[in-house]
């Protein structure tokens, strides 16, 4: 019985150590971290949704639903810049630049809050670009 159990564990301990082997050791940073080897480009807009938080003064934030249009596809980032009475916001997705790379061709989403803040004019009106896609509102 002894001698069976040592050579299942055996068995078992071959067949992790071939595994482990298979899927690397986690130290092939090359691929991950090399920045040259990425894109940033801007991001398709599925959704805007304005949320209104009730508080005194009233403060803002936009609800963005961004595209990843394929399993290469990462979210990167938003910049946010206000001139006045408009915002504007530009949404980033990370994309390999290696052409013959294979990705998932799986359309994915990613959800972002964005705060807008507070300084905002109450019945003045406002516009909002993200990308490609406009929204207005007027301040309460």
């Amino acid at each position: 019985m002894r001698k069976s159990l040592l050579g299942i564990l055996l068995v078992v301990g071959a067949v992790a150590s071939v595994f482990a082997a298979a899927c690397g050791s986690g130290d092939n940073k090359a691929s991950n971290d090399d920045s040259a080897a990425y894109a940033s480009v801007a991001a398709p807009i599925d959704d805007l949704e304005l949320i209104t938080r009730e508080s005194f003064p009233p403060q803002y934030a936009l609800l963005v639903i961004s595209g990843l249009p394929d399993g290469c596809h990462e979210f990167e980032r938003y910049d946010l810049s206000r001139d006045g009475a408009t915002i504007t916001i530009r949404v980033t997705n990370r994309v390999p630049t290696d052409s013959n790379r294979v990705c998932t061709q799986v359309y994915g989403r990613h959800e972002e809050t964005i705060e807008l803040g507070s300084d905002f004019q109450s019945g003045a009106e406002y516009t909002v670009h993200v990308n490609d896609k406009t929204l207005t509102f007027t301040a309460q």
